[in-house]
């Protein structure tokens, strides 16, 4: 288990440096005029390179700052500081919603397999991880926007703002979580441990609740890394689309990617930094928690 805790702290460091010397790379453009178009040459600088990094590293060290941003008297770490608050009010409410329903969803799951109404269960599951998560969001949208006019979408405040994009993110975590834990109390039938609480006379309910999801919570855990992988992949989309002033939204404001030139003149790297860091710590965190999980319940 070292090993991997190890191993996982290394490649995320050095992920993390070679994202700082991605994003510091010179972006400057040379346009020109030339007859009725306009004309851009990219010319590469090992000064300008080395001077990004100097400038960087010189801001985090001896100033204790990431830089500025293009809003004027706002500074990069305060930018990242309030729109990472934001997403982590999303994210965290998210991921509790999605642990709870999906947890139950999978125990419904596994109880309706042999049932009638096991079209409900299984079923649903499977048709609601197949479906793009971009289309949910377009199928949400034109709903709130024909039947439900005078609930704003795209509010920056308010309820709205937030509780929106969490149900949205917790979709496709809740189905992944119900397949994953029906598939966890199916392994664990048969055990020696629930033909002893049954021979006690225990109800099924509390067999199931106090001892096999109890022991198929490591299982669970073990899949959070690539839980949260998702969850922030499809965090962009999700703000972008909501206008929801979170970090996924603000990243992809600081690329500012322009479709003729690449970067725009408003390109950001501290903001892009900083961001970025949060969102590793976070998953640097799953992982650990995933390798935690993974050697309880003996899976390697």
């Amino acid at each position: 288990m070292r090993s991997q805790i190890y191993k996982t702290l290394g490649l995320s460091l050095f992920a993390m440096v070679m994202l700082i010397l991605v994003v510091l790379f010179p972006r400057d453009l040379d346009i020109s005029v030339v007859g009725y178009g306009i004309h851009a040459e990219y010319h590469f600088s090992w000064e300008k390179y080395a001077n990004n990094i100097k400038t960087f590293l010189h801001g985090i060290f001896y100033e204790q700052t990431l830089g500025p941003t293009r809003y004027e008297g706002e500074t990069a770490e305060a930018a990242v500081a309030r729109t990472v608050m934001n997403s982590m009010a999303v994210i965290v409410t998210a991921f509790v919603l999605s642990m709870g329903l999906g947890i139950l969803k999978g125990i419904f799951d596994y109880q309706s397999s042999d049932r009638k109404t096991k079209w409900l269960g299984g079923m649903t599951t499977w048709l609601f991880q197949s479906i793009p998560d971009f289309l949910l969001i377009l199928i949400y949208q034109w709903i709130i926007l024909n039947y439900f006019p005078f609930v704003h979408i795209f509010a920056e405040e308010g309820w709205e703002a937030w509780v929106f994009p969490t149900l949205l993110l917790s979709i496709y975590p809740t189905f992944y979580i119900a397949r994953i834990t029906s598939a966890s109390i199916s392994a664990q039938e048969g055990l020696l441990y629930i033909k002893v609480a049954q021979a006690k006379g225990l109800s099924r309910t509390r067999i199931m609740y106090k001892h096999v999801l109890k022991n198929c919570m490591s299982t669970i855990l073990s899949h959070l890394s690539s839980l949260f992988v998702y969850m922030l992949s499809n965090l962009l989309i999700i703000e972008y689309f909501s206008n929801f002033p979170g970090a996924a939204n603000r990243l992809f404001i600081a690329i500012d990617y322009d479709l003729y030139f690449g970067a725009g003149a408003n390109y950001e790297p501290s903001v892009i930094i900083g961001i970025c860091f949060c969102f590793m710590v976070l998953l640097v965190i799953a992982q650990l928690v995933s390798i935690i999980s993974k050697y309880k319940s003996g899976l390697r």
